[in-house]
């Protein structure tokens, strides 16, 4: 009787052995990368049993987002085209300039690459900024328009040589996207994106949570001084809960200047070439990838609150959240209709 006994425990004891060997080898580790790209940050989480060659495959994909789109790369492709030179455009160009023109057609022109040189004189593309007389924005204005521009036979044809594109209002969510896609190459569900604020989020945590992604309250605190905006503690308005989907906030209370007393907001209206001055201080958008809500933001900001929430009356597949000023100064918020599925666990 002993022996058969002993004999049990052994095979017990084997199995759990096994079970232990197979549950630990399959045991997914928790991995965070960041650091600073396209003049921002990035923060990312992500769990897998293969971590071999990740980070360095990111770094990659940073760099030739870069090489396409940066305007702070002399030989990228994005500042090739501004210059006019004879270059055909590479894959990462195309995909954001096809979504650039599908999100122009669908806000009626509130998002626009064409704002270029408009931002740039302005000064919140580099530090270079100058008073703009309405003489030299109407000059400017006239070569502003994504009617203008097209691709064909793999190179961006122009109306006017003058027009500039501006990418830096759907690159990061692009950039995002691109980082998602990777990872789910890779097998990688579960995982968490962070570029500059424009973030895309993958399957559940490992427990069983969704991802909480913090939006950030309004500050009148000037942010150009990056030395303050990375030491101030930055407030949070609501939290949200989210898996499979992106979030992208925009706002005029983080880039602007203020001279002879008149605050200017990074946002500058296509339509008009001037910055917009409605009351609309943040517009955060969820959507199912990370360039939609990214452009969507962006054209939100453009828009103001009432044109914006008119438009998500009759796009209800959008969900965002809205913070203004009311009349007397007041801060207030505005949510669309399905926002409210996003504030549950």
């Amino acid at each position: 009787m002993g022996s058969i006994i002993n004999k049990s425990v052994k095979i017990i004891s084997v199995l759990v052995a096994l079970m232990c060997l197979f549950s630990c080898s399959n045991t997914e580790k928790r991995v965070v990368t960041d650091g600073f790209v396209q003049g921002t940050y990035y923060h990312i989480v992500f769990y897998a049993q293969d971590t071999s060659g990740i980070k360095q495959d990111i770094k990659k994909i940073f760099a030739d987002i870069d090489s396409s789109l940066s305007l702070w790369v002399e030989n990228s492709t994005v500042s090739r085209v501004n210059r006019n030179e004879d270059v055909l455009l590479d894959d990462i160009f195309i995909d954001n300039f096809n979504a650039a023109i599908k999100f122009s057609q669908l806000t009626d022109g509130a998002f626009d690459i064409t704002v270029g040189e408009l931002v740039r004189k302005h000064g919140f593309a580099n530090k270079n900024r100058e008073k703009l007389t309405d003489g030299q924005i109407d000059s400017l204005l006239q070569f502003v328009g994504y009617e203008n521009i097209s691709v064909k036979d793999g190179k961006l044809i122009k109306k006017f040589p003058q027009t500039t594109l501006d990418f830096n209002a759907i690159a990061q969510g692009y950039t995002s996207d691109k980082i998602a896609s990777y990872f789910r190459s890779r097998n990688i569900r579960s995982f968490i994106v962070d570029v500059g604020g424009e973030v895309m989020c993958g399957d559940r945590k490992p427990d069983n949570s969704k991802w909480s992604v913090g939006i950030e309250q309004p500050s009148d605190e000037d942010s150009r001084d990056n030395e303050r905006q990375m030491q101030r503690e930055r407030k949070t308005q609501q939290i949200i809960y989210l898996e499979n989907e992106s979030v992208v906030t925009s706002g005029n209370y983080r880039k602007f200047y203020i001279e002879d007393g008149v605050k200017y907001s990074h946002t500058i209206d296509p339509k008009t070439g001037r910055s917009v001055t409605h009351s609309l201080l943040s517009a955060s958008v969820v959507a199912e990838d990370a360039v939609t809500a990214d452009a969507l933001a962006t054209a939100f900001m453009v828009m103001g609150l009432e044109r914006t929430q008119k438009f998500l009356q009759t796009h209800d597949q959008y969900a965002a959240y809205l913070i203004f000023s009311d009349k007397d100064g007041n801060m207030q918020t505005w949510q669309s209709r399905n926002f409210d599925k996003y504030t549950k666990k």
